[in-house]
């Protein structure tokens, strides 16, 4: 048994370095700025410096000027081990909710819709378990102040069937996480109840208003708003497994287009870029400045409006009007610079709930870099090393305790007092119940269901329940050595 703790003690170190390796690595530096716009070439390399640090397999970028594509580029391979080009699609995320909120102005512009009417007007079974949902307007759930909090368990559910509607059922018992009216709460069920709103409104489905409202116009033509289109035309994605990049296969949520679910490809997304900018006539000048106005404050000289955050450059002070967005597999962003009237997009297949900060460098970089500011690179979430290293360590030494066990179940002891053996039983069946709940209530402390943190963190997940089903193997063990003591005692 000591060599096999040396063993033990030997891979936990080997372990820890492997995984310590890709995660903990320093932000690479970034090239000191130049005077004047940024040439291409800059552009491309700090793009490709981007992919390296994250270990993103393929991006789509493109610079959008008033009258059209200024610069764009594709690098790498999508899962499939195809190259990435401007016509790749991508599952875009949370990107779709700007799109919703333009979509949802428009009708606002041709009175089919009121935004600051309530959601029952449109919904009148819409209900809350605290009965405030008739409070609650198409206006508050635009700027995500309609206090209703994010239910991740009612979130990347891909049932074919579902529908935005159906959702409106599945709050009934829902608390509201703030006042109506109060402070941001983020949430994608606010985009879902819009989807159902529009169905309402127009009495055709959502993906049939989007595309004859808003994708047609605008020219997204290869956008994808189906299942169907999603698993015809849209490569494997990739999440991160100990600190690296693995093909994964996104499923689609037929009821959650309007929050996460819409794709396309650059084309489609430069498009929509160019929608928000001055010289579209898609989107008016009023409609725009709708959109973008603040709605409510997220921090300082940070806001949210209709769909659309607006922050500062980072590294600088020139306001930027940005959204990102992912689902597992893929990552999306799109950056408006208005005093500049330019727009940057950005696709990669890959995201991992850790490497968040990290995916985000890109469009938030190329912005700075702009705008004629210094990019501000962020590492990995340290939280991932620790949990990887943590947890990994506990399943060895978890192992480690079962060779043990093992073996005192093939050969009980000889000697041993009933009372010892009483204790032994309450003790280790106490012990494996409570490290049990622990480890399992461990997604919850982050804010997220077991089913989410296996799409979203595989590896941690993996391990989180390796562990569980070690510690219920090896307080089996015990338990039944202290019976067999038990029964061989008089």
């Amino acid at each position: 048994m000591r060599r096999a703790r040396a063993v033990v003690r030997l891979l936990m170190l080997l372990l820890s370095c492997a995984v310590l390796a890709p995660v903990a690595a320093p932000a690479a530096a970034t090239p000191p700025v130049r005077s004047g716009p940024p040439s291409s070439d800059r552009l491309d390399a700090f793009v490709s410096a981007q992919m390296e640090r994250a270990d993103v397999p393929g991006t789509a970028y493109a610079v959008v000027g008033p009258h059209g594509i200024e610069h764009q580029r594709a690098f790498g391979v999508d899962g499939d081990r195809e190259p990435v080009t401007s016509s790749t699609p991508f599952l875009w995320g949370s990107v779709a909710k700007p799109v919703t909120a333009s979509l949802v102005v428009k009708l606002a512009g041709e009175a089919l819709l009121d935004l600051d009417a309530p959601v029952t007007r449109y919904l009148p079974r819409f209900t809350m378990a605290d009965g405030s949902a008739r409070a609650i307007t198409v206006r508050q759930l635009l700027s995500q102040t309609s206090g209703i909090p994010e239910r991740l368990d009612l979130t990347d559910r891909y049932d074919a069937h579902r529908r935005p509607s159906d959702v409106v059922a599945e709050l009934k018992d829902v608390h509201l996480a703030g006042p109506v009216g109060g402070a941001h709460h983020y949430s994608s069920i606010n985009y879902v109840l819009l989807a159902a709103i529009v169905e309402s409104a127009s009495g055709q489905s959502y993906t049939d208003v989007l595309r004859r409202r808003l994708l047609a116009p605008a020219g997204m033509d290869t956008a994808v708003t189906s299942a169907d289109q999603a698993s015809a035309r849209i490569p494997p994605g990739h999440r991160y497994v100990f600190g690296r990049t693995r093909p994964f296969r996104t499923g689609f949520a037929s009821a959650e287009v309007a929050s996460g679910y819409l794709g396309g490809s650059l084309k489609d997304l430069v498009a929509f870029a160019r929608a928000n900018l001055s010289t579209s006539t898609v989107l008016t000048d009023d409609q725009r400045a709708r959109l973008f106005a603040p709605e409510v404050a997220t921090g300082e000289r940070r806001s949210y409006g209709l769909g659309w955050r607006t922050w500062q450059v980072m590294g600088g002070r020139e306001p930027m009007v940005w959204h990102a967005g992912a689902v597992p597999g893929f990552q999306t962003a799109i950056v408006l610079l208005p005093s500049r009237d330019r727009a940057i997009v950005v696709l990669q297949n890959a995201y991992g709930s850790f490497q968040e900060s990290q995916l985000l460098d890109t469009s938030w970089g190329l912005a700075s870099l702009l705008s004629g500011a210094q990019p501000q690179p962020h590492g990995v979430e340290p939280l991932y090393a620790v949990l990887l290293v943590t947890l990994s360590g506990t399943c060895l030494g978890l192992a480690s305790v079962l060779l043990g066990s093992l073996r005192r179940l093939r050969r009980p002891p000889a000697r041993g007092s009933r009372r010892r053996a009483i204790r032994g039983l309450i003790l280790w069946a106490t012990s494996g119940l409570l490290l049990v709940g622990g480890l399992l209530a461990l997604p919850v402390l982050f804010g997220v269901t077991g089913r989410q943190a296996w799409l979203w963190a595989p590896d941690v997940t993996a391990l989180l329940y390796a562990a569980v089903a070690l510690i219920v193997v090896v307080t089996s063990c015990r338990v039944a050595v202290a019976l067999h003591t038990l029964r061989s005692r008089p």
